[in-house]
């Protein structure tokens, strides 16, 4: 890591300047009164994969990141972004990194059986439930280690990880996550995916609490009496003054939502702007979600999607769309316009839960983009903040960008446009964290 004391040449909101940082923030912005000409060419791709994978015997171990260790200082401190973009850091509100990167030991598993993956939420949990413990040793471990260095690396410094707390696994994945050795900033939630109802799991929940997770997960739509699992997880929070994040509403039947559900017990417990809620695509498969929408708002409930996995495992076709698929992303930017906190998130990696995740909020945000047609600078802006401002709030970080007062947890784009940022889904050219440089240009 490499503190700096200046990023020259930053192309901002409001034009070209010089943000100066003192102690892990922007403590000064200096407006420059052009452009440098001439632009620099654009640096190389990196040419290796992050954390790739390697398999020995029956142990998979990686190799490190390339470009997240320390780096060769060019000069007193200054960094030159040489008139690229700079935002605020990439925030990632809903991500599985103890599931990451499984898919060719599963698959290798399945095949073994002479079964293969299918595109169904039911059977994805099933078989990641089954399969775990006949993974080769240290695939988990080494699967989240890549997927917290692959979103690094992609620009996003902090994430909300989704902890799965279970029977089988105890809190082996608590203590997994917090063996990590990353500099991403991890949330931890416990998270029943498996429900609240097998025995012995509320037992584990209120031990990943004591032992020190964040948040306070739930999925009651995995259960036979969703309203019961959602007074465990309201009052689990309650007690340890703890925030709620709940997988809701993964289907394609809108009759199914339990948005009321969620909204009555927000309102009624006092937990407004509290409450997230992710995938929620029954959404997508509404006529009218505006009253949905509406009551989220109200509720102060914030909404994250995740393209990639929502796409994959949903949008099947029913009879109630005449035998067509809906689009299975909920509508962030008519959320965004009637009020709901919305973010974008990666969810999963690389595994049964979605087989093309990989770890870019900024393609992510790109691919929302396509899905909802965000063609005016507001809607493109809604994208923007759906992975910097909003699920930093979410999270409860503090103001973060190329502002003053802000924390410096900045990305640097190949972008001289703030505009062709989503556009474009550019790479990333260099990602700073607490004012220290962890990546540069290659």
């Amino acid at each position: 890591m490499t503190p700096l004391a200046r990023i020259a040449n930053a192309r901002t909101a409001d034009g070209l300047a010089d943000l100066h940082i003192a102690d892990g923030r922007i403590v000064s912005v200096t407006p420059l009164p052009k452009p440098l000409l001439p632009e620099p060419p654009l640096p190389k791709p990196l040419s290796d994969p992050p954390g790739t994978i390697e398999a020995g015997g029956d142990r998979i171990a990686t190799r490190p990141t390339a470009g997240l260790g320390e780096m060769p200082h060019p000069g007193p401190e200054v960094f030159d972004a040489a008139g690229r973009v700079v935002l605020p850091a990439f925030t990632d509100a809903h991500v599985h990194l103890d599931k990451a990167f499984l898919l060719p030991a599963i698959e290798d598993a399945l095949a073994a059986e002479g079964a293969a993956l299918t595109p169904d939420l039911g059977d994805a949990i099933a078989t990641v439930a089954r399969l775990r413990d006949r993974l080769p040793a240290g695939a988990v471990a080494a699967g989240a280690q890549r997927a917290a260095d692959t979103l690094l690396r992609n620009g996003t410094t902090a994430a909300r990880a989704m902890v799965e707390i279970d029977p089988a696994t105890g809190l082996d994945l608590l203590e997994l996550h917090r063996g990590l050795d990353t500099r991403l900033d991890l949330q931890l939630t416990a998270f029943p995916q498996r429900g609240l109802e097998l025995p012995g799991q509320t037992d584990l929940m209120r031990a990943a609490m004591r032992e020190g997770a964040h948040v306070v997960g739930g999925c009651p739509y995995v259960d036979a009496d969703p309203a019961a699992h959602l007074d465990f997880v309201f009052a689990l929070a309650e007690a340890h003054s703890a925030p709620v994040d709940l997988h809701l509403d993964f289907s394609d039947d809108p009759a199914a939502s339990q948005i009321d559900l969620v909204a009555e017990r927000t309102r009624a417990l006092g937990f407004q702007g509290r409450v997230a809620i992710g995938h929620v695509t029954t959404l997508a498969a509404m006529d009218d979600p505006d009253k949905a929408l509406a009551a989220l708002a109200d509720a102060g409930i914030a909404l994250a999607v995740m393209p990639a996995t929502d796409l994959y495992l949903a949008g099947h076709p029913r009879a109630a769309s005449g035998g067509f698929a809906t689009r299975s992303v909920a509508p962030i930017l008519r959320a965004a316009a009637l009020g709901v906190r919305v973010s974008i998130a990666n969810n999963n990696l690389c595994n049964p839960f979605a087989p093309y995740g990989n770890g870019s909020q900024l393609q992510a945000a790109w691919l929302a983009g396509l899905l909802f047609r965000a063609v005016s600078p507001a809607d493109r802006r809604v994208l923007l903040d759906a992975i910097t401002a909003n699920p930093a709030a979410v999270l409860g970080l503090p103001e973060r960008g190329p502002v003053p007062g802000a924390a410096a947890d900045l990305v640097v784009v190949d972008a001289d446009r703030l505009g062709d940022v989503v556009v474009q889904a550019p790479r990333i050219a260099a990602v700073v964290e607490d004012g220290a440089l962890l990546q540069r240009p290659a």
